[in-house]
């Protein structure tokens, strides 16, 4: 747990919202699908449009993160859907999900119909091909099961179901102690969200930040620059924990995800993008420490990891708002 006394609260009327998102949430799935018996005009649609995509929140020291995706599973009651994503040779289809950070995306099904009903489980099926690579060189990449099991959803008549498969590395890429050749690639950070019912957050990080007095134990001011969001407001700013999936008590508070910072020479800024957050109020938070921030470990001040600033803002589907820290 962190003290309050080391952070700076900035008010949410900085954050802007800019209507930039809407045209990428519609590649990949806007209206809905209307499967209406052509024979029976006032008949009910017995089913609807499925489509997925896959995005990612970045990992620190990775270089590349290849997922090779075999199969995409639904799992329902009334029957399961499975999809092959297999690419044009039969092989499964190697995606670097470095590629596709912030709002960006790769679709792996295309619009296809599916039975109305409830699926209680998405399941991605991957092969032992995955690997990292890392400073430290390149590494097999394993899935417990060789399945990344995720939530369902139901499938409404007249609305689309598109959705898109988020990737926070930070969160689920796991370097194992003893382990000397393995990473794990775990489900939690892994999330499905639905593609009409999210936003993006963005901004810059001022230099100020980038070289508070915390961050002088770092040898590179570049390095280990994350802004941590979690989804409510209001918060204790000293219950804000890192991303350990064992808090290190019941009061501390997981983030809900973590996007990197990166410097951008172009424009001479340090800049941020968490893409695919639902709509609603959420506590936004900056640490330039997030490298001292391991996977499955709770840090907190003790172990050098703190925040240098804590602050609130509001996403709204379909928007990107801005936020500068």
């Amino acid at each position: 747990m962190l003290s309050l006394r080391q952070y700076s609260l900035k008010p949410v009327t900085q954050a802007v919202l800019i209507s930039s998102l809407v045209g990428t949430l519609a590649a990949c799935g806007g209206s809905g699908s209307n499967n209406t018996n052509v024979n029976n005009p006032d008949s009910q649609p017995d089913s609807t449009s499925f489509s997925l995509a896959v995005s990612d929140a970045p990992v620190d020291q990775a270089s590349e993160v290849v997922v090779y995706f075999d199969a995409v599973e639904l799992i329902g009651e009334s029957g399961n859907q499975t999809f092959d994503v297999r690419d044009g040779n039969g092989d499964p289809r190697a995606i670097d999900l470095l590629q596709y950070q912030g709002n960006a995306f790769v679709e792996i099904v295309a619009a296809t119909d599916i039975p109305l009903g409830t699926y209680s489980q998405l399941r991605l099926v991957v092969t032992d091909d995955s690997y990292i690579v890392t400073d430290a060189g390149t590494f097999n990449l394993s899935v417990p099961s060789g399945e990344l099991k995720l939530d369902g959803f139901v499938a409404l008549p007249n609305v689309e179901a598109a959705y898109t498969v988020e990737f926070d590395l930070r969160k689920s890429v796991v370097d194992p102690v003893g382990q000397t050749s393995t990473y794990f690639l775990k489900p939690r950070g892994v999330r499905l969200v639905t593609n009409s019912e999210v936003g993006t957050l963005s901004g810059t990080v001022s230099t100020d930040l980038i070289t508070h007095a915390d961050c002088s134990v770092k040898a590179d001011s570049d390095v280990g620059n994350a802004v941590y969001i979690y989804n409510s407001t209001n918060l204790d700013a000293g219950s804000l924990g890192d991303d350990a999936d064992s808090p290190e008590n019941a009061a501390e508070i997981s983030p809900y995800a973590i996007a990197t910072v990166n410097y951008e020479a172009s424009s001479d800024s340090y800049r941020y993008v968490a893409g695919y957050l639902p709509a609603g109020d959420y506590t936004v938070a900056f640490s330039c420490l997030a490298d001292a921030d391991l996977p499955e470990s709770d840090e907190n001040a003790e172990d050098g990891f703190n925040f240098q600033l804590v602050t609130e803002t509001s996403i709204s589907a379909g928007n990107e708002t801005v936020l500068s820290l």
